[in-house]
């Protein structure tokens, strides 16, 4: 579960966009690095090559005043400093400088040229306290000055606190970059949730704040919704008309249906007149579900429940609490367990409708009836209008397919959530998370 929320956060715009500011700071951060490096060990080089260079210029003149001191005078706390007749690592030529040490003697001859026809060689040396730079230049009297810059800093404590700074502030501006892109994408969230229920609740106008294309795109959605439930609900409504109009020849029908003989075919016309009439009145009110209105209340659900399974007193039960006040939509809730409840004692003979008060999604209406169950084919299709689960029965049952489905849309147009799905060992049971709602005053 969550490798699916990491994909599909960054499968989305947000998390794209915050992917790409990542990218971008990784790719300034990594460039930063490089950069203050480079800068780092440049100002080092040459920081310590016009100090060795002033101590070359001034020893050399020190060292020709035999009175001096030469160790007391030269040494500081950075650079130790002696004129001896041969230094212990032998002559310059025969040791081998390091490529930054050789670096750092061309910028000494830089600031000194005067240095630069002077036998001088540096190199490096590792211990265990650090690494110091060490060196040798001949003097005009033939003895050689050596000089030690002990504990030689390296360019990479420089260069990570200004990559520490600049990781900070990078890290401040992709906090801030993901709050901002956040906030802009709130309202096409809201544009995403309502788009899902858009046909299936009542329209409901979203109110988007935030850049002008964005209030534009909500105002647009708007009114598409607007369109899609006018369209939804004329349909319907013509359906609606149509169905009534038609009961006007039935009732003809019925009537000169008592003046038919044979009894057999007088009984056979009146069977599919009365027939016709109530696929009539299931159709209507299959259509009647997806524009009805409704105020939501207190309801007491036991009291509601008891009442419906009060038209079926020999073949439903119901299993509960005796008192359970919800605020939700009393017609809807009710019509959509009166056709769960047939459909169960239709096809299952008896039924059980149990009310969990305290569920993890809110209270919980359960109709279970005592049936075969439905095939993974028919369950697939359950909510569909006119389809019949038991089409390999004989249509003695009765229906036309419009009971789930109508329950279906009166619950679910107020918010409400039904699911249908087998019983383990047997039977079908519908789940009814009752449509919550606040009371008028």
């Amino acid at each position: 579960m969550t490798m699916r929320r990491v994909v599909g956060w960054s499968r989305g715009l947000v998390g794209r966009s915050i992917l790409v500011v990542v990218a971008i700071v990784l790719m300034q951060l990594t460039a930063s690095v490089a950069f203050y490096s480079a800068i780092d060990r440049q100002t080092l080089r040459e920081d310590q090559a016009r100090r060795i260079a002033e101590l070359l210029v001034v020893g050399e003149r020190v060292a020709g005043l035999a009175q001096a001191d030469f160790d007391k005078v030269m040494t500081s706390h950075y650079l130790e400093a002696e004129v001896v007749a041969l230094p212990p690592e032998g002559p310059p030529a025969t040791r081998a400088g390091t490529a930054e040490a050789n670096a750092i003697a061309e910028y000494l001859r830089r600031w000194e040229p005067g240095l630069a026809e002077r036998p001088l060689r540096l190199w490096s040396e590792s211990r265990p306290e650090g690494r110091d730079l060490v060196g040798v230049m001949g003097l005009k009297d033939g003895r050689w000055l050596t000089f030690r810059s002990r504990n030689f800093p390296r360019p990479w404590p420089i260069a990570l606190r200004a990559v520490a700074t600049t990781l900070v502030f990078s890290l401040a501006c992709v906090a801030l970059g993901a709050y901002a892109l956040r906030q802009l994408g709130a309202p096409l969230r809201r544009l995403t949730e309502a788009s899902r229920h858009v046909g299936e609740t009542p329209p409901s106008p979203i109110v988007i704040e935030g850049p002008n294309d964005l209030v534009e795109l909500g105002r647009a959605f708007n009114d598409m919704q607007r369109r899609i439930s006018g369209l939804i609900e004329d349909q319907a409504r013509a359906m609606e008309a149509l169905s009534h109009d038609l009961r006007t020849p039935l009732a003809r029908l019925t009537l000169a249906a008592d003046y038919i003989e044979p009894e057999d075919i007088k009984t056979l016309v009146a069977d599919n007149v009365g027939e016709l009439d109530a696929m009539l009145r299931s159709l209507s009110d299959w259509l009647r579900a997806q524009h009805s209105a409704s105020t939501a209340e207190t309801v007491d659900l036991p009291s509601l429940i008891q009442g419906v399974t009060a038209r079926w007193p020999d073949a439903v039960r119901y299993e509960g609490g005796k008192a359970l006040a919800v605020a939700t939509h009393r017609v809807p809730l009710e019509q959509a367990l009166i056709r769960l409840v047939d459909n169960a004692v239709r096809f299952g003979g008896q039924a059980r409708v149990r009310l969990v008060a305290d569920g993890p999604d809110g209270p919980l209406i359960e109709v279970l009836d005592q049936g075969p169950g439905l095939t993974d084919e028919a369950m697939a299709r359950i909510y569909e209008p006119f389809f019949r689960g038991d089409a390999a029965r004989a249509r003695d049952t009765g229906g036309f397919g419009l009971g789930i489905p109508t329950a279906e849309r009166l619950i679910k147009r107020f918010g409400g959530k039904l699911v249908i799905g087998n019983r383990d060992g047997g039977g079908v049971s519908a789940r009814i998370w009752p449509p919550v709602g606040t009371p008028s005053a």
